[in-house]
């Protein structure tokens, strides 16, 4: 079921007048409007840019984009003392501490929409004057007062702005026609809102009765109906404690949301759901299922921000990004009772103050007593809620699919592309440890089926920033790989944010906002396939839990054996079959090293134990492979399960051998895809440390009086009795082999004598990596030391494949297989 598309900017319908204001009189000064101004935009026919390169300025008041803000030396050459963001939550990359070092005031009024019923002039049921009006009228007054002048802007300095901005002149007693030709000279694009079109006319028509004090016309609220905005004005004083911010639904619209004043993020979140369901979810009898908060500050950078989910950003990470780069204040609520009610979910239970120690893997962890963390909010937090799928209810049942949104261009205005409709068309992520903001350096989009076994319309990518998606080819798309449950893409990020360290946070008060931005990002990003796929990854027992885990506990894996998670993203993909339906989707991101690109273990035996291979450089490898290059490998490997271990993960799916990456020179493994087949992490207390009475060996050790359990529990839940013997068999008796020859030779050995089944193994092995014949005729000395070896190796191999003593144990546990193969004769 998709969701309704933003409405258009064109008028579907009349609305009722105000002011008194006759339909023959609107369409007449409507017809005048849309003579001057309301043309197409100037867009260059090369760069298919808009051509726009200075504001419109019309009696101290300037009309422009975004762009014109951030050209300060123009501002201050020109005698601009005030500038005025007209826009929805504010523009990226607006240069406002610049503003403010020139002498240039800067304000918002956050108009939330450019729609034909958003009401920005004035309530199109009562009339009643808008804040945007007041805002900007205020603003003017103190410019004037100057002799500066004000530059009104928004994205594209085309509708939202130069309503205000002609509204303001309009009382200030400027005639509508004069303003208008001064526009068409300078501007012949703006107003193309016929909704906006249509307020301003009724602002016209209402001036004509009301009387002007000094040559303008009195305070807003007065040219308004001034009785109706004092008293909506105390009905929410009544609400005490509450404050209204603006909420973004990524994709489809903005609107407005009250909160309590000092809340918990919990509390919040569930004010943001609950306003999105009664706005745009309700009347498609659906709710809200699985979604995401990002938290951002208006006038900031779009991109400066940051989830306030747990699942990608630890929660004392969030607070302290709060304190420091929002200065949001933190209270803390050791109450007992609330901390029952407000805590129901553990994510929300910390300590008022943890320690950050990125070498300890408990850097986060709660104390027993935990506290109600709620935050000072104010009007200036923007929220974001992205919403990745829906629930209904059908014959009594509830179900849950992914939630998509429908884009259309609108045919009136080629400025409305992508990235002026809500919809951010960068992957973003965050730092597991540090919640540092990253975006890919270039716009990506992928692309998805509603069948999540169509694997093919998963692989397309698209590279449109603003404009609508055009999907290459697939196996264009950076693939790095794809299995059962996800592709993976090779995509390139960097910060957004700058990176705080314990020390930032400590003096904060120093927080410099031009701190350097470092790192960056060569990843492999993990798509999940569908909604279920991607849900069950994000527990905490299964890969994202544990991908965080392993990221905080990177001390323990410094060897790399086990992949580098970066951390977790929101990533904005469209139907293959119909590319202007788009959904969001949780990503997880890990480091991508070109040493292992995309060679898997099981590509790697598949190569190895082949006499059909033709291609020369596996050839080559294979013959250089010695017997000193399998014991490396299967340490490597070993050593991997056992980091694994050390950052307490229980279980490693080791079944099909695509979890495993090999090296390029094939002598260090990678760990990838650690969902602990959903066990998660080892727990105190746990049977994996204490024992259990369910032991293998259901074995007890007595002393004195007490009975302890049995401690001899496998540290990882991973198969190694039966990949891993196949593995070593396969290294050693396979090397250049024809299909089978594996399998038949182990039955071969495993129904001799010893000692014939020795000669056996002996026999295979000299052939794979050793020369032998020639060996014989002209070193007969080393030919002897090489017998005496083969002898030792096929001993070796004798005991570990009927599991004699000393190895009848080898494949319990990853120790005692670490014990066999470090036995394994090389020399």
């Amino acid at each position: 079921m998709a969701n309704k598309p933003p409405s258009s900017k064109r008028m579907k319908r009349s609305r009722p007048l105000l002011f008194g204001i006759k339909e023959k009189e609107m369409n007449s000064r409507l017809k005048l409007i849309r003579k001057l101004v309301a043309k197409p935009m100037p867009i260059d026919p090369e760069t298919r840019m808009l051509n726009d390169p200075t504001p419109a300025e019309i009696s101290s008041v300037l009309i422009g984009n975004k762009y014109h803000c951030c050209n300060v030396d123009w501002l201050v050459e020109n005698g601009v003392t005030a500038v005025l963001n007209c826009a929805s939550g504010g523009i990226s990359k607006l240069p406002i501490d610049t503003l403010v070092e020139k002498g240039i005031e800067y304000q918002f009024t956050n108009v939330r929409r450019d729609d034909v019923d958003y009401p920005l002039l004035h309530s199109l049921s009562d009339g009643v004057c808008s804040q945007h009006l007041e805002i900007a009228k205020s603003l003017y007054a103190k410019t004037l007062k100057t002799n500066g002048k004000l530059l009104l802007f928004c994205v594209a300095g085309q509708n939202r702005s130069a309503t205000l901005g002609l509204a303001v002149l309009l009382l200030w007693g400027h005639p509508l026609k004069d303003i208008l030709r001064s526009c068409a000279d300078q501007r012949s694009f703006v107003m193309e809102n016929q909704g906006f079109q249509r307020q301003l006319v009724e602002l016209e028509h209402l001036l004509k009765t009301t009387k002007m004090i000094n040559g303008v016309y009195c305070h807003a609220d007065a040219v308004y109906n001034h009785e109706k905005a004092t008293r909506r004005k105390s009905l929410l004083s009544k609400e005490e404690n509450m404050i209204e911010v603006e909420l973004l639904i990524p994709g489809h619209c903005s609107m407005d949301v009250k909160i309590p004043e000092v809340a918990t993020i919990a509390s919040v979140k569930q004010c943001l759901v609950d306003q999105a369901n009664k706005n745009l979810l309700h009347d498609e009898g659906r709710a809200v299922a699985k979604s995401w908060v990002v938290l951002a500050g208006f006038g900031h950078d779009s991109m400066y921000d940051f989830p306030l989910e747990t699942a990608a950003v630890d929660l004392q990470v969030q607070l302290d990004r709060m304190k420091v780069m929002f200065r949001l204040e933190i209270v803390s609520t050791p109450s007992p009772t609330d901390a029952a009610k407000d805590n129901n979910s553990s994510i929300h239970s910390i300590t008022s103050k943890a320690s950050f120690d990125s070498d300890s893997p408990s850097m986060h962890s709660p104390r027993k007593a935990p506290e109600v963390i709620r935050i000072r909010w104010n009007s200036k937090c923007r929220f974001a809620l992205v919403i990745f799928s829906a629930s209904y209810e059908k014959d009594g049942q509830t179900f849950e699919e992914p939630w998509t949104f429908e884009h259309k261009e609108r045919s009136s205005s080629k400025s409305s592309l992508l990235q002026n409709n809500l919809i951010d068309t960068y992957l973003r992520a965050w730092d597991f440890e540090t919640g540092q903001a990253f975006a890919s350096c270039d716009p990506i989009v992928f692309s998805f089926a509603d069948d999540p076994r169509d694997r093919r319309s998963f692989m397309k990518i698209s590279t449109q920033a603003n404009a609508p998606q055009q999907f290459r080819a697939p196996g264009e798309g950076g693939i790095l790989g794809m299995g059962a449950n996800a592709i993976v893409h090779q995509v390139e990020l960097d910060p957004t944010s700058p990176l705080l360290t314990p020390r930032d946070w400590e003096k904060s008060d120093g927080f410099s906002w031009m701190d350097a931005l470092p790192q960056h990002w060569n990843a492999a990003v993990k798509r999940p396939f569908g909604l279920s796929k991607m849900l069950a990854s994000l527990k905490d027992s299964s890969e994202a839990g544990l991908a965080k885990r392993v990221r905080y506990a990177n001390s323990l894996n410094k060897d790399g054996r086990v992949v580098r998670f970066y951390g977790l993203g929101v990533a904005l993909s469209a139907n293959a079959d119909r590319p202007g339906q788009y959904k969001y989707e949780v990503a997880i991101l890990s480091r991508y090293e070109e040493e292992f690109s995309s060679y898997t273990m099981r590509k790697f035996m598949e190569d190895y134990c082949s006499n059909r291979v033709t291609d020369p450089k596996v050839i080559k490898w294979r013959k250089k492979f010695s017997l000193i290059s399998v014991k490396v490998l299967l340490v490597s490997l070993l050593n991997a399960f056992r980091d694994l271990t050390l950052v307490g993960v229980r279980a490693f799916d080791f079944n099909h051998l695509n979890n495993v990456l090999v090296s390029r020179d094939h002598q260090t493994v990678k760990l990838l895809d650690i969902d602990g087949m959903s066990k998660g992490t080892i727990e105190f207390d746990s049977e994996y440390i204490q024992g259990s009475d369910d032991d293998d060996h259901n074995s007890t050790i007595t002393s004195g009086s007490s009975r302890q359990k049995s401690v001899h529990k496998p540290a990882l839940d991973v198969d190694l009795n039966t990949i891993l013997p196949n593995v070593v068999y396969q290294l050693l008796l396979g090397k250049g082999r024809p299909p089978g020859f594996v399998s038949n030779k182990k039955s071969e050995i495993w129904r001799a004598p010893k000692e014939k089944a020795k000669e056996l193994i002996k026999e295979v092995i000299r052939e794979n990596f050793f020369d032998s014949s020639s060996l014989a005729l002209e070193e007969p000395d080393e030919f002897e030391k090489v017998e005496k070896h083969l002898a030792r190796l096929s001993e070796w191999f004798w005991t570990m494949l009927k599991k004699q003593e000393p190895w009848g144990n080898w494949t319990k546990d990853i120790y005692d297989a670490m014990r066999c193969i470090d036995h394994l004769p090389i020399a």
